[in-house]
């Protein structure tokens, strides 16, 4: 049996991918925060990863990959989209303009946010490595809670992670809630409790918690941007902390066929980013919303594609293929694990027409959706061999575990599903 292998690993919410191979293992995406990634990879005694690949910065993606950066998991690298460190040059120039993003998050304007004003003193004070985590901080409690921390300005960031903690744990509800209020404010009353990067990581928790309480119904817009938020504040306090290799990498917008040095791994609509350019000297409401929502818009993220002489993997994540142009289209010339765009919903349609295979029957798509209830791309029903995480006909959950033998991907002890 050759040793190549390809898990969808049976996370709760969102994605993970764990590909094995000769020179190495490679987990593509992470699924949810706090969703036990990192007890998972030590359940399937996966050791050391070779490097832990982002394909778009949601929290159904990137919330998993900082629990292992949280928790020290063994990792050589770990490649993360570009747009999360524009996002925090962005925050280091926000000019102040909380009135207008909070409109922007479809709330009305307190007293509070009113003044001050952009023009006069700055949400947190410069020349600190967490200065843009504490401002993005400040904006994700804004589109939490429509409301602002009631403190002098400028903050120093260890004080504007401490307030936005408090006001969310004032608001804190529901069921657990009454647990987490001690266990919180102990944690950030000890001087021992690691200093501003800790906090970070605090409240980028925090503000992921309150931003999933969120209605979609009322608060759609205020939910995604506080999610978004909430994992740029945790990803500013882990990579402070130092101790982590990153490799930033940037859409191209065009189909881009060159191997990551030294893996045998290619984005095929990005490449990696030269070093971080200065910050921009002034950045609005408009422009920071702007840039949160881009981060993982629908159809966008970047593509990664893996193979050897025998096989190969293709990982769509959040895109829909649309770098390849209208007429272009992605060839398969050897048997191939492909995870279904979107997770296989209607959002990736489109993406099916592109990808062209000498045998579709020689390759294995998969889907890892979040709900039985979801309705499943048409591209998807077609393939002639596809699995899914969740089994549509008994709504069981079974593991997608792929071994490349004798020139196939066989699943491993399964049941089929019917995607019915």
């Amino acid at each position: 049996m050759d040793s190549t292998t390809f898990r969808v690993l049976p996370v709760d919410r969102g994605e993970a991918c764990l590909l094995t191979t000769r020179r190495g293992a490679y987990l593509f995406d992470g699924a949810g925060l706090a969703g036990n990634l990192p007890r998972l990879l030590r359940e399937r005694r996966v050791g050391k990863l070779r490097a832990v690949v982002c394909t778009s910065a949601s929290p159904a993606r990137l919330g998993g990959i900082l629990d292992l950066m949280d928790g020290g998991y063994p990792v050589g690298e770990y490649w993360l989209p570009e747009g999360l460190r524009a996002l925090a040059l962005a925050a280091r120039s926000f000019d102040g303009g909380f009135p207008d993003w909070l409109v922007r998050c479809g709330w009305p304007v307190p007293v509070e946010a009113s003044f001050p004003v952009p023009d006069t003193l700055p949400p947190v004070g410069g020349g600190h490595p967490l200065t843009a985590g504490a401002v993005l901080a400040l904006l994700g409690a804004a589109a939490c809670t429509g409301r602002l921390p009631s403190r002098p300005r400028p903050m120093t960031p260890a004080a504007a992670f401490s307030a936005v903690a408090e006001l969310l744990l004032e608001r804190a509800s529901g069921p657990g809630g009454g647990d987490l209020l001690p266990l919180c404010l102990d944690a950030l009353g000890r001087g021992a409790a690691g200093g501003p990067e800790a906090r970070a990581v605090l409240c980028g928790r925090l503000l992921a918690r309150h931003a999933e309480g969120l209605a979609v119904s009322r608060r759609r817009v205020a939910r995604e941007v506080a999610g978004t938020l909430a994992l740029a504040v945790a990803a500013e306090g882990l990579l402070a902390r130092g101790g982590v290799r990153v490799r930033w990498f940037r859409q191209t917008g065009r189909l881009e066929e060159h191997l990551v040095p030294r893996h045998p791994v290619m984005c095929l609509n990005g490449l990696p980013a030269p070093d971080a350019p200065g910050s921009p000297d002034r950045v609005s409401a408009a422009c920071l919303f702007q840039t949160v929502r881009r981060l993982n818009a629908p159809g966008t993220g970047l593509a990664f594609r893996y193979g050897n002489a025998d096989c190969g993997a293709l990982i769509c994540g959040n895109s829909t293929l649309a770098f390849l142009g209208r007429r272009a289209f992605l060839p398969l010339t050897r048997p191939t694990v492909i995870t279904a765009p979107q997770q296989g919903g209607l959002g990736g349609e489109e993406a099916y027409g592109r990808i062209r295979s000498v045998d579709p029957s020689a390759d294995v798509w998969v889907r890892s959706h979040d709900s039985h209830a979801r309705r499943v791309a048409e591209g998807f029903r077609r393939q002639a061999v596809r699995c899914c995480l969740r089994d549509c006909r008994d709504r069981t959950v079974w593991e997608i575990l792929l071994a490349f033998d004798r020139g196939r991907w066989k699943r491993l002890p399964s049941a089929a599903c019917t995607c019915v």
